[in-house]
């Protein structure tokens, strides 16, 4: 009888924490931190190029404020990885990307646990290059340029959401000084305090 007690009394804490895991998200305003990772590619880097890599693993961290459930603002840093590596016979040179972000977000609630949001920002990159281009030594660049992003919210509790979203940014310098856009899908967590 006391090990059946003990069971249902577990079941019982089991469903209240489940219960508590899918109560309807926070509405209200308050900080946020979030965490991603995902897949970056520089678009345009390795046209006309045989020997040449132009994607890596990127991760993001961001902290946050929501205004109400509909407006936020997000500063974060992204690591792009490693956004161009070529071993071609005048190109021999590799780069490695990363940017802290500023970006305002507009959320559309659908439902209590979706929403689908836009993102609209600015970006400070920065590129750390090595090799030469024609025996060239490429030199590092920083520059300021937006990006702009979209993806949807799945709120597992009042304070927890599942996230997934496409980023786009754009003119990132490559190796050789020319301007290319970056793109990255992400998936991650965020938390609402």
């Amino acid at each position: 009888m006391f090990t059946s007690n003990v069971k249902i009394a577990a079941l019982g804490i089991a469903l209240v924490s489940m219960a508590n895991v899918f109560a309807e998200p926070n509405t209200d305003s308050g900080f946020s931190i979030g965490i991603d990772a995902g897949r970056a590619d520089a678009h345009d880097s390795c046209d006309r190029l045989i020997d040449c890599d132009n994607s890596d693993t990127s991760t993001r961290i961001d902290v946050g404020y929501d205004f109400n459930r509909v407006w936020s603002a997000e500063f974060g840093y992204t690591s792009f990885g490693t956004l161009f590596d070529s071993h071609d016979n005048n190109l021999n040179a590799s780069q490695e990307a990363n940017a802290w972000t500023l970006s305002g977000i507009a959320s559309l609630p659908l439902g209590e646990r979706f929403s689908a949001f836009g993102r609209l920002g600015v970006a400070r990159y920065e590129t750390n290059n090595s090799g030469t281009v024609q025996g060239v030594p490429v030199k590092n660049d920083s520059d300021l340029k937006p990006y702009l992003g979209a993806g949807v919210n799945f709120y597992m509790s009042q304070h927890f959401a599942l996230r997934g979203e496409f980023q786009y940014y754009a003119d990132l310098s490559g190796v050789d000084g020319s301007k290319d856009d970056v793109q990255a899908l992400y998936a991650g967590v965020t938390y609402h305090f």
